[in-house]
């Protein structure tokens, strides 16, 4: 077993590098690091080009062609979810500073970032790498606030909806027009489902969320809450539309969540323990609903 997982690993990491060296020759940009022929592991063997990806690069000048250094950046990021933590770290710091003193470059940098790992098209998000970047704009002092206003903005709400950290409190009008918040949902696990009813990715995971027998099994054995927010003002017309809504659910009208949560894809799903910790966000309907399989199964044996 050991053996195929190497031999897997070691496909996988020529698959990538095959793929990065086509971006390069056709890029012309410079020349990618070789993996020294000791390190056999993908985790070493990554963290390797991770380290060294730009020490062929003339990065003042190289990022002067935005979509040839942009490509290469792609293909820099795709090393790290198999490199070393703390090596893909150290080498995002060290890109960094050589933009420090090039304000316009460094934001050009952070932009570039922010289509690779944060935008909501990008094959592989990352909060945690994007967020060095966009906080090294809005700390550079010779950037225009109105030019950093966005990463600024994006940083501010990633800072505070991370993974491990209490959800931020809510203020929600619910179906009735009363109002609530989503602290007083502690005490169960919950399901907060940003969506809104015109959106047709939306409706098809509202549609499974309130068919699954183990997600009504939890609600109904109150291990589980979920709290469908609009993203947008009550109004009466809002309210027809979300009246098949399940019955089960906690559902109300948010039109300040988007200065709060982040919300770059729809829907949005975050799950948050009974103390209102994040647990997880951005999550796939697919996953979300074989991970409430398994813990209805566990909680019925």
């Amino acid at each position: 077993m050991k053996f195929r997982k190497t031999i897997i690993s070691l496909c996988l990491f020529g698959s990538i590098i095959c793929q990065a060296q086509t971006n390069t020759v056709s890029g012309r940009l410079f020349s990618y690091p070789e993996p020294p022929e000791e390190l056999v592991t993908l985790q070493d063997r990554t963290s390797y080009l991770v380290t060294h990806f730009w020490d062929k690069c003339n990065l003042q000048s190289a990022i002067l062609n935005r979509e040839a250094f942009k490509g290469a950046f792609m293909d820099y990021v795709s090393f790290m979810p198999y490199a070393k933590a703390t090596d893909v770290y150290e080498s995002i710091d060290r890109l960094i500073s050589a933009y420090e003193k090039s304000p316009e470059h460094l934001l050009t940098l952070a932009e570039i970032a922010e289509d690779a790992v944060y935008n909501g098209e990008a094959e592989f998000m990352s909060d945690e790498i994007f967020l060095p970047f966009a906080k090294a704009v809005v700390e550079n002092k010779k950037i225009s606030k109105a030019k950093k206003a966005r990463l600024a903005h994006e940083a501010k709400i990633l800072e505070q909806t991370q993974v491990g950290m209490v959800a931020p409190e809510l203020k929600i009008t619910l179906r009735d027009g009363s109002t609530s918040q989503l602290s007083d949902t502690r005490g169960a696990h919950v399901l907060l489902f940003v969506n809104d009813p015109d959106c047709d990715d939306c409706r098809m995971t509202r549609i499974r969320l309130s068919a699954d027998h183990n997600i009504n099994q939890l609600l109904d054995d109150g291990l589980l809450r979920i709290v469908s927010i609009y993203p947008d003002t009550y109004t009466e017309e809002w309210v027809q539309s979300v009246a098949n809504y399940n019955p089960r659910w906690i559902v109300g009208a948010a039109p300040d969540i988007d200065d709060i949560y982040d919300l770059r894809t729809a829907p949005t799903l975050y799950y948050l323990n009974p103390e209102g910790v994040i647990l997880s966000k951005t999550l796939e309907p697919n996953n979300l609903l074989e991970a409430f399989h398994v813990v209805n199964s566990k909680m019925n044996r």
